[in-house]
């Protein structure tokens, strides 16, 4: 991929990103795409509509936003043009989310045509650790082109 290429498919993505549904789980900004190593990240903003007792962010944002930074990194090292179906995720709950800030990062750790293999992390705006998750995704190229 040469740089107006790889420029392009940064745009893209990160145009992509910031409507819905990412919308609806409080993206701010998509903040890193790497295209040829398959990395991403983006901050979030929990709100309070997002948490259960005691200001907690439920398990499912949490979820949401690890699924979602997977999904970007993927497209990231994959193509623009391809659907990220999520066949099963893992998430560790580490610690707990609160509102204000955090950040969801993804690297791809294997891909083939039809499969990949990601991993992602969200941590709070102090770097410490809230919770990881791993996922295998099917890829469905030719998807989003126009």
């Amino acid at each position: 991929m040469n740089d107006i290429d790889n420029l392009n498919s940064i745009t893209k993505l990160r145009k992509m990103f910031l409507g819905y549904p990412q919308s609806t789980l409080g993206i701010d900004e998509v903040l890193h795409i790497d295209t040829q190593e398959g990395i991403a990240s983006a901050r979030y903003i929990a709100n309070e509509s997002m948490c259960h007792s005691g200001g907690i962010v439920q398990g499912g944002f949490v979820t949401g936003w690890l699924d979602a930074i997977m999904a970007l990194a993927c497209m990231a090292k994959c193509g623009t043009d391809v659907l990220v179906l999520t066949l099963e995720i893992k998430v560790n709950f580490l610690n707990s989310a609160k509102i204000g800030k955090l950040i969801s990062t993804a690297k791809v750790i294997k891909n083939t045509k039809s499969i990949a293999f990601v991993e992602g992390k969200l941590e709070n705006i102090e770097g410490q650790l809230i919770a990881t998750g791993t996922c295998t995704a099917k890829l469905k190229y030719n998807f989003y082109k126009n």
